[in-house]
Protein backbone atom coordinates (compact mmCIF):
# COMPACT_ATOMS: atom_id res chain seq x y z
CA UNK A 1 0.00 0.00 0.00
CA UNK A 2 1.52 3.51 -1.11
CA UNK A 3 1.91 5.87 1.72
CA UNK A 4 -0.43 8.76 1.40
CA UNK A 5 1.37 12.58 0.88
CA UNK A 6 1.49 14.51 3.54
CA UNK A 7 0.21 17.39 1.63
CA UNK A 8 -2.86 15.74 0.97
CA UNK A 9 -3.74 14.86 4.50
CA UNK A 10 -3.00 18.44 5.75
CA UNK A 11 -5.35 19.87 2.98
CA UNK A 12 -7.76 17.17 3.74
CA UNK A 13 -7.99 18.22 7.63
CA UNK A 14 -7.98 21.83 6.76
CA UNK A 15 -11.42 21.18 4.77
CA UNK A 16 -12.63 19.52 7.34
CA UNK A 17 -15.98 21.47 8.65
CA UNK A 18 -17.49 20.34 11.78
CA UNK A 19 -19.68 23.59 12.14
CA UNK A 20 -22.75 20.83 11.69
CA UNK A 21 -21.72 18.96 14.83
CA UNK A 22 -21.94 22.13 17.16
CA UNK A 23 -24.98 22.64 19.16
CA UNK A 24 -27.28 25.31 17.55
CA UNK A 25 -26.36 29.08 18.68
CA UNK A 26 -22.15 28.06 18.75
CA UNK A 27 -22.03 27.17 15.00
CA UNK A 28 -20.68 31.10 14.49
CA UNK A 29 -20.06 32.73 17.75
CA UNK A 30 -16.98 33.38 19.75
CA UNK A 31 -17.22 33.27 23.53
CA UNK A 32 -14.67 35.80 23.75
CA UNK A 33 -16.11 39.45 22.56
CA UNK A 34 -13.59 41.66 20.13
CA UNK A 35 -11.29 44.25 22.44
CA UNK A 36 -11.09 47.67 21.41
CA UNK A 37 -8.10 47.99 19.46
CA UNK A 38 -5.07 50.50 21.15
CA UNK A 39 -2.72 52.13 18.35
CA UNK A 40 0.53 51.93 19.56
CA UNK A 41 3.43 53.35 18.23
CA UNK A 42 6.34 50.98 17.71
CA UNK A 43 8.83 53.88 17.64
CA UNK A 44 7.89 55.69 20.77
CA UNK A 45 7.74 52.04 22.44
CA UNK A 46 11.61 52.22 21.40
CA UNK A 47 12.37 55.78 22.54
CA UNK A 48 9.68 56.83 25.38
CA UNK A 49 10.32 55.26 28.99
CA UNK A 50 6.90 56.75 29.58
CA UNK A 51 5.22 55.00 26.49
CA UNK A 52 6.96 51.95 27.25
CA UNK A 53 6.00 51.51 30.76
CA UNK A 54 2.10 52.22 29.87
CA UNK A 55 2.08 49.71 27.19
CA UNK A 56 3.86 46.96 29.26
CA UNK A 57 1.60 47.93 32.56
CA UNK A 58 -1.57 47.68 30.41
CA UNK A 59 -0.27 44.72 28.35
CA UNK A 60 0.16 42.38 31.91
CA UNK A 61 -2.23 44.72 34.12
CA UNK A 62 -0.10 46.17 36.43
CA UNK A 63 -1.74 48.84 38.78
CA UNK A 64 -2.83 50.23 41.99
CA UNK A 65 -3.62 46.78 43.52
CA UNK A 66 -0.24 45.49 42.75
CA UNK A 67 1.24 47.85 44.08
CA UNK A 68 -0.72 47.79 47.92
CA UNK A 69 0.16 44.18 48.03
CA UNK A 70 3.72 44.63 47.14
CA UNK A 71 3.88 47.76 50.17
CA UNK A 72 1.98 45.04 52.58
CA UNK A 73 4.51 42.33 51.90
CA UNK A 74 7.52 44.67 51.76
CA UNK A 75 7.65 45.02 55.81
CA UNK A 76 7.30 40.95 55.90
CA UNK A 77 10.16 39.63 53.59
CA UNK A 78 12.60 42.90 54.66
CA UNK A 79 14.51 40.82 57.43
CA UNK A 80 15.33 37.88 54.33
CA UNK A 81 16.69 40.44 52.14
CA UNK A 82 20.27 40.05 52.82
CA UNK A 83 20.43 36.63 52.83
CA UNK A 84 18.72 36.68 49.21
CA UNK A 85 21.28 38.83 48.15
CA UNK A 86 23.90 36.82 49.68
CA UNK A 87 22.50 33.79 48.29
CA UNK A 88 22.14 34.97 44.87
CA UNK A 89 25.82 36.21 44.73
CA UNK A 90 26.63 32.82 46.16
CA UNK A 91 24.62 31.43 42.91
CA UNK A 92 26.59 33.78 40.41
CA UNK A 93 29.69 31.63 41.53
CA UNK A 94 29.06 28.93 40.97
CA UNK A 95 29.78 29.43 37.27
CA UNK A 96 32.76 30.65 36.06
CA UNK A 97 31.27 32.93 33.51
CA UNK A 98 29.21 34.86 36.04
CA UNK A 99 31.94 34.65 38.92
CA UNK A 100 34.24 36.03 36.33
CA UNK A 101 32.23 39.87 35.68
CA UNK A 102 33.42 40.67 39.48
CA UNK A 103 37.02 41.11 38.74
CA UNK A 104 35.92 43.59 36.68
CA UNK A 105 35.89 47.48 38.18
CA UNK A 106 32.48 48.14 39.06
CA UNK A 107 30.77 52.23 38.60
CA UNK A 108 31.44 53.86 42.02
CA UNK A 109 34.09 51.71 43.77
CA UNK A 110 37.77 52.44 44.31
CA UNK A 111 38.78 49.90 46.07
CA UNK A 112 40.96 47.05 45.54
CA UNK A 113 39.81 44.40 43.30
CA UNK A 114 41.79 40.73 42.83
CA UNK A 115 43.88 40.21 39.72
CA UNK A 116 42.79 36.13 39.74
CA UNK A 117 39.54 34.55 39.47
CA UNK A 118 40.46 31.98 42.76
CA UNK A 119 41.32 34.80 44.74
CA UNK A 120 38.06 36.50 44.54
CA UNK A 121 35.78 35.46 47.15
CA UNK A 122 32.48 36.57 48.64
CA UNK A 123 33.75 38.72 50.99
CA UNK A 124 35.83 40.78 48.55
CA UNK A 125 35.40 44.41 48.97
CA UNK A 126 33.85 45.12 45.92
CA UNK A 127 31.35 41.91 46.39
CA UNK A 128 30.15 44.12 49.96
CA UNK A 129 30.07 47.00 47.77
CA UNK A 130 27.62 45.24 44.60
CA UNK A 131 25.28 43.98 47.35
CA UNK A 132 24.45 46.90 49.26
CA UNK A 133 23.13 48.06 46.05
CA UNK A 134 21.75 44.82 44.96
CA UNK A 135 20.13 45.12 48.85
CA UNK A 136 18.67 48.89 48.18
CA UNK A 137 17.37 47.46 44.37
CA UNK A 138 15.54 44.42 46.39
CA UNK A 139 13.86 47.20 48.60
CA UNK A 140 13.01 49.43 45.98
CA UNK A 141 11.08 46.85 44.28
CA UNK A 142 8.47 45.94 46.75
CA UNK A 143 8.25 49.75 48.57
CA UNK A 144 9.00 52.11 45.24
CA UNK A 145 5.84 54.32 44.61
CA UNK A 146 4.93 52.93 40.94
CA UNK A 147 2.99 56.20 39.82
CA UNK A 148 6.04 57.96 39.62
CA UNK A 149 8.08 58.50 36.60
CA UNK A 150 11.41 58.71 39.08
CA UNK A 151 10.49 54.74 39.67
CA UNK A 152 10.62 53.80 36.21
CA UNK A 153 13.46 55.76 35.37
CA UNK A 154 15.65 54.30 38.33
CA UNK A 155 14.37 50.60 37.34
CA UNK A 156 15.65 51.80 33.53
CA UNK A 157 19.16 53.24 34.48
CA UNK A 158 19.68 49.78 36.44
CA UNK A 159 18.96 48.00 33.46
CA UNK A 160 21.46 50.33 31.62
CA UNK A 161 24.18 50.41 33.64
CA UNK A 162 24.87 46.71 33.21
CA UNK A 163 25.62 47.34 29.26
CA UNK A 164 28.76 49.76 30.05
CA UNK A 165 26.28 53.30 29.16
CA UNK A 166 27.36 55.81 32.16
CA UNK A 167 23.52 55.67 33.84
CA UNK A 168 24.20 57.29 37.48
CA UNK A 169 26.09 60.82 36.60
CA UNK A 170 28.45 60.18 40.18
CA UNK A 171 30.10 57.37 38.49
CA UNK A 172 30.78 58.91 35.41
CA UNK A 173 34.58 58.80 36.68
CA UNK A 174 34.80 54.97 36.50
CA UNK A 175 35.17 52.51 33.77
CA UNK A 176 31.92 50.93 32.67
CA UNK A 177 29.82 47.61 34.12
CA UNK A 178 29.12 45.17 31.20
CA UNK A 179 27.10 42.59 31.78
CA UNK A 180 25.55 40.31 29.61
CA UNK A 181 21.95 40.35 29.07
CA UNK A 182 21.51 36.65 29.55
CA UNK A 183 22.74 37.15 32.91
CA UNK A 184 20.92 39.62 34.15
CA UNK A 185 17.77 37.99 32.95
CA UNK A 186 18.79 34.37 34.55
CA UNK A 187 19.42 36.30 37.76
CA UNK A 188 16.40 37.80 37.67
CA UNK A 189 14.41 34.72 37.25
CA UNK A 190 16.31 33.78 40.63
CA UNK A 191 15.33 36.41 42.87
CA UNK A 192 11.68 36.43 41.29
CA UNK A 193 11.69 32.42 42.52
CA UNK A 194 13.16 33.27 45.88
CA UNK A 195 10.97 36.08 47.06
CA UNK A 196 7.70 34.12 45.72
CA UNK A 197 8.41 31.25 47.33
CA UNK A 198 9.10 33.19 50.39
CA UNK A 199 6.05 34.99 50.19
CA UNK A 200 4.08 31.52 49.90
CA UNK A 201 5.82 30.31 53.55
CA UNK A 202 4.14 33.00 55.39
CA UNK A 203 1.51 32.24 57.99
CA UNK A 204 -1.83 33.00 57.01
CA UNK A 205 -2.36 35.42 60.03
CA UNK A 206 0.27 37.59 58.35
CA UNK A 207 -1.17 36.95 54.64
CA UNK A 208 -3.95 35.32 53.60
CA UNK A 209 -4.02 32.94 50.71
CA UNK A 210 -5.96 35.49 48.67
CA UNK A 211 -2.94 38.05 49.37
CA UNK A 212 -0.16 35.73 48.40
CA UNK A 213 -2.04 34.80 45.40
CA UNK A 214 -1.75 38.58 44.73
CA UNK A 215 1.33 39.40 45.91
CA UNK A 216 2.68 36.50 43.44
CA UNK A 217 1.12 38.21 40.79
CA UNK A 218 2.64 41.31 41.44
CA UNK A 219 6.33 40.30 41.83
CA UNK A 220 6.26 38.78 38.52
CA UNK A 221 4.66 41.22 37.01
CA UNK A 222 7.38 43.90 38.42
CA UNK A 223 10.08 41.47 37.86
CA UNK A 224 9.18 40.89 34.34
CA UNK A 225 8.93 44.85 33.99
CA UNK A 226 12.49 45.42 35.34
CA UNK A 227 13.33 42.63 32.78
CA UNK A 228 11.93 44.59 29.81
CA UNK A 229 14.27 47.47 30.77
CA UNK A 230 17.24 45.30 30.53
CA UNK A 231 16.09 44.10 27.83
CA UNK A 232 15.45 47.00 25.80
CA UNK A 233 18.76 47.99 26.39
CA UNK A 234 20.13 44.99 24.85
CA UNK A 235 18.19 44.03 22.08
CA UNK A 236 17.50 46.02 18.77
CA UNK A 237 13.92 46.01 18.13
Amino acid sequence: MSPVPVETITTDIASVDISDQLPEGQRSSCPVSNPTTQEISPELLRTSLPDRINYIKDFIMFGTPDQEILHKVAPLVNDMIPQVVDDLYAKLFEFDVTKQIFLKRNEGFDGPIPSKLEDLTLDSAQLVYRKIFMKSWARRVLTSDYSSGKTWAYMDKVGIMHTGVKSFRHRNHVAPLVVPYRDCALSLGWVQTVLQTAILKLDSDELSNEEKIAAIGAVSKVIWIQNDLFARHYIDE
